[in-house]
């Protein structure tokens, strides 16, 4: 099922790039020694980078591949604009909106727009 060793990694390390942001959120709430905090961040860039590294390299062979990939893109845009639009809305409630939610937004549907641009021009 798993053929491509490319997809089986790009799995590995999102699972691993997920598990050591939510330790960094410090979940059990206990104190963390600088040292580990560092260990950490060192390996949460590490994790984030292998896995744009994998998903900027993946390509697909053939039309059912590339239909695959463009339906898990278009999943998680939607996942993530979701996600971050509740965060400013119940934060907005608070009356304290982090403005990272609203930047990583912005930044998601700029992106969109300019990506589906280009491609129109390009294409």
């Amino acid at each position: 099922m798993f053929k491509n060793r490319l997809f089986i990694s790009q799995i590995f390390f999102s699972i691993i790039l997920i598990i050591i942001s939510f330790v960094i959120l410090n979940p059990m709430d206990f104190l963390m020694p600088s040292s580990f905090q560092k260990f950490l961040i060192v390996s949460l860039i590490s994790s984030f980078l292998i896995v744009v590294g994998t998903v900027w390299n993946e390509s697909a062979r053939d039309e059912r591949e590339q239909s695959h990939k463009q339906f898990a893109g278009r999943i998680s845009f939607l996942v993530g604009t979701t996600i971050l639009f509740l965060g400013i809305l119940v934060q907005s409630f608070h009356h304290n909106v982090d403005p990272w939610l609203i930047y990583a937004l912005a930044g998601m549907v700029l992106s969109k727009i300019v990506s589906r641009i280009y491609s129109q021009f390009k294409m």
